[in-house]
């Protein structure tokens, strides 16, 4: 964790000093970049894709899977290997990575929201969201059992993750537009994978040839645990109906600093802030609407904070009207 890029947070309320898993993570996906027409969502070979919908399907691959004659039972007692198997599992071609899914496709692609990116302009979509909230969430998660045909053992189930079972090691990644009519993949027209997602060298692989990266998905991530005495996020108050404050130190001047509300399923709601600050204390106002100054409805809200694209600082908010 680079101290230049790290938050101290004012404490506005108590809060105990304990260590949390807070895992970020923002992927991007340029159309441009992509090379098989078939698998670019429209675009590709520095064409951009003029999809309006792209959603992100994405499977959390968090432990060891044991075929017992008629089913997959999960073993998440061992780190080494829980990791282990979500590597082998790409090689190549399987899909028990996809433990845990968040996306809607199946026979009938969902234009539903849940997985939708951001369209960022010329062909590029983003999406962010923090990986122990995202799949455990069962308003989010996919538990419809589905039938892999590259495993001859096909019945897959994916489950809402217990974080606690198991660290987060690889996600599967495929990309469509709102009906299923587009896709995106890799080269070959397979899965892709962001591994290595607890260690420092993080990176995105094809499924069709995992030594192979995939220049046109670019990452942030903000891996490890968080260290409270340290590190404080705050609002107040917090839950709130009219507005919120947050109340933030930065130990080090930012260039490119960034404060952002996100709803339950990773979408962007309201940019707070974009720009450079020097170090020293801030604050800044909320008055629970989105980026068109519309009223959110009552709900759960995350705002994340970050610094030159690195480290990041996320909290729940809620808003109660």
């Amino acid at each position: 964790m680079k101290k230049s890029t790290m938050f101290f947070i004012a404490i506005m309320c108590s809060v105990s000093l304990v260590f949390s898993q807070n895992t970020y993570l923002k992927i991007t996906l340029d159309t441009k970049l992509m090379t098989n027409p078939d698998y670019s969502l429209g675009g590709g070979n520095g064409v951009p894709s003029t999809c309006l919908k792209v959603y992100a399907h994405l499977g959390l691959c968090t432990c060891d899977l044991d075929w017992n004659g008629s089913e997959y039972l999960r073993d998440c007692a061992t780190s080494d290997s829980n990791s282990y198997f979500c590597m082998s599992q790409i090689l190549p071609y399987r899909s028990n990575v996809w433990e845990h899914v968040v996306g809607n496709w199946g026979v009938n692609p969902q234009d539903d929201g849940i997985g939708l990116m951001t369209a960022l302009g010329n062909g590029v979509y983003s999406i962010e969201f923090i990986i122990e909230d995202y799949f455990s969430n069962p308003a989010l998660v996919n538990t419809t059992a589905f039938v892999d045909p590259n495993d001859p053992h096909p019945v897959v189930n994916s489950t809402v993750w217990n974080p606690t079972d198991g660290a987060p090691y690889t996600i599967g990644m495929v990309f469509r537009n709102e009906d299923g009519t587009l896709t995106g993949r890799d080269d070959l027209g397979k899965d892709l994978f962001i591994i290595n997602l607890t260690s420092g060298i993080t990176q995105v692989i094809q499924g069709s040839d995992p030594g192979a990266n995939f220049p046109a998905i670019s990452f942030v991530t903000g891996i490890g645990e968080t260290n409270h005495n340290n590190l404080y996020l705050s609002a107040g108050p917090n839950p709130f109906n009219e507005k919120t404050k947050i109340v933030y130190t930065l130990t080090e001047p930012s260039k490119n600093l960034e404060i952002t509300v996100f709803n339950s399923l990773g979408q962007e709601v309201k940019k707070l802030f974009s720009g450079s600050q020097i170090s020293g204390s801030h604050s800044v106002i909320w008055n629970g609407t989105n980026n068109a100054g519309y009223k959110l409805p009552s709900g759960v809200y995350y705002y994340t904070m970050t610094s030159e694209n690195n480290r990041i600082a996320s909290q729940k908010i809620v808003i109660s009207r």
